[in-house]
């Protein structure tokens, strides 16, 4: 048998902030099957690696890197083990047996998982564009055409997408929308919120105009610095990120949504 390929502490430490934002982008797409499950490996792999270092460690350094990454790395499991439970596939005759499929009442080769609808037509790449998948759109704050990363759609199309180039969120579009007046920085940070009938995104976009005011009209704002203490609900500003507003506080990292980038992970190491 092989040897585990055991990893340094500075290449866990990069695959603990790999899978930490994985877990966050899992938080946000629990509608989709797969990104959940990916989150899911990863903290399974990280756990594995973490104990494999911890295995070929003497003592007194198993005490050093349970304390530089022990507590990140418990702080994830914790996180995941709020997502969506994924049934570990069993071969062709798994499906009739799942009780979550049977319970639900879904169509064979449907399974229900706290409340989600997963599909295994999902499983096959798709053949148009698809959420996290690239295209080509207006960015009003650009000023031009930029690549964006597609982060809802409608049907086949896109509906919204982020600009890879200045990091805003707005509706996709292939050519200059109206021009627009704006009182602040944050007003155009929101300004392309979602239109349409579905409750979901409007509550959504109104959530995230409400905290781009907020975060914009505060006056008692800390810069961020890892060696402090914080509480929820504290006004941050970050160098990359800019202002955004504590969600929670971990014991090694704190989450903060922010109005242009949205939800981030934010070490305390």
């Amino acid at each position: 048998m092989d040897a585990p390929d055991v990893p340094t502490l500075d290449q866990l430490a990069n695959e603990i902030r790999d899978v930490a934002l994985q877990v966050h982008m899992a938080q946000e797409r629990q509608d989709e099957r797969d990104v959940v499950a990916a989150a899911h490996e990863g903290v399974n792999r990280l756990s594995k690696r973490y104990r494999d270092l911890l295995q070929s460690l003497p003592p007194g350094e198993q005490m050093k890197a349970e304390r530089l990454l022990g507590r990140r790395v418990i702080d994830i499991k914790r996180l995941a083990s709020l997502l969506p439970k994924v049934p570990a596939s069993a071969g062709e005759g798994s499906v009739e047996s799942t009780p979550d499929r049977v319970a639900g009442g879904g169509a064979p080769g449907e399974r229900r998982i706290t409340g989600v609808s997963w599909s295994n037509e999902r499983r096959a790449a798709p053949a148009a564009p698809g959420v996290g998948g690239d295209v080509e759109s207006w960015c009003g704050r650009c000023g031009e055409l930029t690549t964006h990363n597609i982060v809802a759609m409608v049907g086949r199309e896109p509906k919204q997408v982020l600009c890879q180039v200045c990091g805003s969120r707005h509706t996709h579009r292939a050519g200059p929308a109206r021009t627009k007046t704006t009182t602040s920085s944050a007003a155009r940070a929101v300004d392309d919120r979602p239109r349409g009938g579905d409750p979901e995104e409007r509550r959504r976009a109104a959530e995230l105009r409400a905290l781009g005011e907020e975060v914009a009209a505060a006056e008692n704002v800390r810069s961020f610095d890892p060696r402090q203490r914080y509480k929820a609900g504290e006004i941050i500003v970050h160098p990359e990120f800019g202002r955004g507003k504590i969600e929670n506080v971990l014991r090694s990292s704190l989450l903060v949504r922010f109005p242009r980038s949205g939800l981030k992970p934010l070490s305390l190491t």
